[in-house]
């Protein structure tokens, strides 16, 4: 059975060059490529960023090119609504989710094939990431997620079960739970609780398929009155969906916004201490 997939990434006027680059450059590498590449420009991008996509050849796929559509919108509308749009232009069933900022270990998408092959059922999947600052060699901290179904149900009451620079989906099983919805902070995290929840079946590889680039203001920015209403938003959406009951929602709420109000520096330590390895 052969999958046909396409990569799906957003890019906006802040991005790196260098980054940018250094992305397309771990794509190239892949053992094995995608079938098409979905690239969202989210509003207007500086020359230099445009001149990377210009110029960039991905290499060819047994013999033939892979279709690069690039998709340009007007105004920057942000992660989620533009990942939605992404997908409604997507032409293969499997779409996989890639940051412009991160770097693809050389068999990412040959381990993900794999085990989509061997478990024909699933409609999300996702990974490990290793976190580091400038050289992806040096892993300041790994985010492990539950690999089995089972956990993941466990593990998606408390916190996002998935990497979502790793992920790979069914179109349809995204597009069935009404895909991406403008939600800062939480798009992804809204987005699987709606998958699940709508009876798709998920799981992640155990290996690190990403290095995610993280910097000094990765953890610290996830604070702030508005990132508390986004969390406050995401926790009544678990109740209602029906993973967490009251007692549940105020465990979350309790251990979870408080810190919003903490130090950037002070944020940081706990996400590092309580959250990564």
């Amino acid at each position: 059975m052969t999958i046909k997939f396409t990569l799906l990434m957003c890019i906006y006027e802040k991005e790196n060059p260098d980054y940018l680059r250094q992305c397309l450059e771990s794509i190239d590498k892949q053992t094995h490529l995608p079938d098409e590449i979905v690239i969202v420009k989210d509003g207007p991008l500086t020359d230099e960023l445009e001149n990377i996509l210009a110029n960039h050849q991905f290499p060819p796929k047994q013999q033939h090119p892979i279709n690069v559509n690039i998709i340009a919108l007007p105004e920057n509308v942000t992660l989620g609504p533009a990942r939605a749009a992404g997908v409604e232009v997507a032409n293969h069933e499997w779409i996989a989710i890639m940051d412009c900022d991160d770097i693809c270990r050389p068999d990412r998408f040959e381990k993900q094939l794999r085990m989509i092959k061997d478990n024909p059922e699933l409609g999300l999947i996702g990974g490990q990431i290793a976190e580091f600052i400038d050289d992806p060699g040096c892993t300041e901290a790994t985010r492990a997620v539950p690999t089995d179904y089972t956990a993941i149900l466990r593990f998606v009451k408390i916190r996002s079960p998935f990497n979502h620079m790793t992920v790979m989906f069914r179109r349809e099983a995204v597009r069935s739970a009404g895909n991406y919805h403008l939600f800062p902070w939480f798009e992804d995290y809204d987005l699987w609780t709606r998958m699940i929840s709508n009876g798709t079946i998920c799981a992640n590889h155990p290996d690190v398929l990403v290095d995610a680039r993280v910097g000094n203001d990765t953890y610290s920015r996830r604070r702030g009155l508005k990132y508390i209403r986004s969390e406050w938003k995401m926790q009544k959406q678990l109740k209602a969906l029906g993973f967490i009951n009251f007692v549940g929602f105020a465990r979350n709420v309790m251990l979870r916004i408080p810190v919003r109000l903490l130090p950037g520096k002070c944020l940081q330590h706990a996400y590092r201490k309580f959250t990564r390895t």
